[in-house]
């Protein structure tokens, strides 16, 4: 039988290896400048389409791989992100980006001055390689071109200039890479905090918190080109959100929720699960589906088991970590998330 779940991961799959295959960059025998991604036609009388012609033989020579290969727009980014970083570090990057022949790195490595002198031609040449809609070649090569900086005063980034759904894809899944870095360094430390009794509740906890996250992507309608994203976007959401569920349990930020007020929106969010699986389905030839997305009642009822897991996990850490929070308070708070979530379905 088809099963959503299979395009979701392949969709997903697909944006973000754009990015962690070489860079943004295809392989080196596309055409210079890269237009496989257009889908449109252009005139080669265009600037940007100039500018490229004029920085064509900036290219580097082939760089020699030698052993593992390195993930150049991971360490990019964990560089980037650090207090401080030393030139010593930043030609550790450029050398993985030269080995991976990645241009997304090479290109914000030579627009920011990074380990190497900042050089906006050379930063444009990469920029002309990589696999693009012709609106975000548009948009990067003029910014280079221009030899301006960053508008908002950040560095100059691969996704300053997204207009496709494909590279909304790829972004949002770099941004949750590196807030995913933020958090669990957050859950880490929090963990070192708790008595040793609650140490295996709180691991348990945080894989129903993660098994429920990704599932719950199942629930966020694939059609578009940007679906990938929103996908991506919405487990964040869920894993955001267990996040700020735990610390303001461990500091008493929730407020009292009293037993009629729970038993009032628990049979709210069960009214509002009962509703979607009796919803009229709007597509006949996809009669599992929920009205017109591509959520299915099968999804819908795998991702509230996962859910339940999740909420059902709070009780044992909450009784071994024996923290200022009401247990009734914190189910009340998982139950309004869940309950914005199917609202929104």
């Amino acid at each position: 039988m088809f099963r959503r779940s299979h395009v979701l991961r392949a969709a997903l799959a697909a944006a973000l290896l754009w990015v962690g295959s070489s860079g943004a960059a295809q392989p080196s025998a596309a055409a210079y400048p890269n237009t496989e991604g257009f889908g449109i036609a252009f005139d080669k009388a265009e600037d940007w389409y100039r500018h490229c012609m004029r920085v064509e033989r900036l290219a580097y020579p082939p760089a020699r791989a030698d052993g593992e290969r390195c993930d150049a727009v991971d360490l990019y980014y964990v560089k980037r992100e650090q207090a401080s970083t030393s030139a010593a570090e930043w030609r550790q990057v450029h050398a993985c980006a030269r080995a991976a022949g990645d241009d997304a790195v090479l290109m914000m490595l030579h627009a920011n001055g990074y380990g190497v002198p900042r050089d906006t031609d050379r930063a444009l040449h990469h920029a002309c390689k990589l696999d693009s809609a012709k609106a975000e070649m548009e948009g990067r090569v003029t910014h280079l071109a221009s030899g301006a900086a960053a508008p908002d005063g950040q560095p100059f980034d691969l996704c300053d200039h997204v207009t496709s759904g494909r590279m909304g894809s790829v972004c949002a899944g770099l941004k949750e890479t590196r807030t995913a870095r933020a958090r669990n360094t957050r859950l880490d430390r929090l963990a070192t905090t708790l008595p040793a009794a609650a140490q295996a509740p709180f691991v348990q906890l945080r894989k129903a918190a993660d098994a429920f996250a990704s599932q719950s992507q199942s629930e966020v309608d694939m059609q578009g080109t940007g679906a990938a994203g929103f996908a991506v976007a919405h487990a964040a959401s869920r894993r955001n959100e267990f996040l700020d569920t735990v610390l303001a349990a461990t500091r008493g930020k929730l407020a009292p929720v009293s037993a009629s007020e729970f038993a009032r929106l628990d049979a709210r969010l069960n009214a509002a699960y009962r509703k979607l699986l009796a919803a009229p389905r709007g597509q006949e030839n996809w009669k599992a589906r929920i009205g017109q997305s591509t959520v299915t009642r099968a999804d819908l009822r795998a991702t509230e088991r996962a859910w339940l897991a999740y909420r059902d996990a709070w009780i044992p850490f909450l009784r071994a970590a024996r923290l200022p929070a009401d247990p009734v308070a914190v189910k009340a708070a998982l139950t309004r998330q869940r309950l914005a979530q199917l609202e929104r379905i």
